[in-house]
């Protein structure tokens, strides 16, 4: 009996690290050049395709994604996934840019219960008055859940819950869920209520 409760632990340990092995020798985020995505945003179709010409910005070389044809830029490395921000501010008589930089999207390998943050923050003077720009996030590698979507059934996916927040000066924090399944990136955001699913890919 002792015997075969110990065989069981090895087969279930063999098995588990197999798994293991598996998500992190997988491409969670893949941007491969022509890779197209449809998502069902309530309603609407949401549709992401990655460039098949590469860009530059801010003299870095990078990749290209039109999201409903509006571009956004990343760098990829097999360490992090970093997207370009711009973020801007209201003064009197304007708007200055006040952040124009890659920040931390995703911290590679995902592992279970890992925790990371991006941090920038600025004070801007305008005369007399001065303004200090806050924008930070915080993702936690929640869980690993199978998602059924429109698209199928996707196992192995890892859940990221993401803290975003924003001082300029008043404070908006914002909250949201991913769900990343390997080979095939994002198949469900969802902030609040609002669902974001994958209906369809090509890579």
């Amino acid at each position: 009996m002792r015997f075969r409760t110990f065989l069981c632990a090895v087969v279930l340990g063999l098995a588990c690290s197999d798994m293991l092995l598996y998500r992190s020798g997988a491409n969670y985020f893949p941007l491969f050049p022509g890779g197209k995505w449809r998502y069902l945003l309530d309603m609407d179709t949401v549709y992401v395709e990655v460039d098949t010409l590469p860009a530059t910005i801010a003299d870095k070389n990078c990749i290209r994604v039109y999201r409903n044809f509006a571009p956004e830029y990343y760098l990829a490395s097999p360490s992090e996934i970093r997207k370009l921000v711009v973020s801007a501010i209201s003064r009197p008589g304007g708007e200055d840019t006040v952040e124009f930089r890659f920040g931390l999207l995703y911290r590679l390998p995902f592992i279970l219960g890992d925790r990371f943050q991006d941090h920038f923050d600025t004070i801007l003077t305008w005369g007399p008055d001065t303004v200090q720009f806050v924008h930070s996030l915080d993702v936690r590698v929640a869980g690993i859940d199978s998602v059924q979507v429109p698209a199928g059934t996707f196992y192995e996916c890892y859940r990221l819950e993401f803290t975003e927040t924003v001082v300029k000066p008043e404070t908006v924090s914002t909250q949201w869920v991913e769900w990343l399944a390997p080979e095939v990136g994002v198949v469900q955001r969802q902030s609040g209520t609002e669902k974001e699913l994958l209906i369809g890919y090509r890579r």
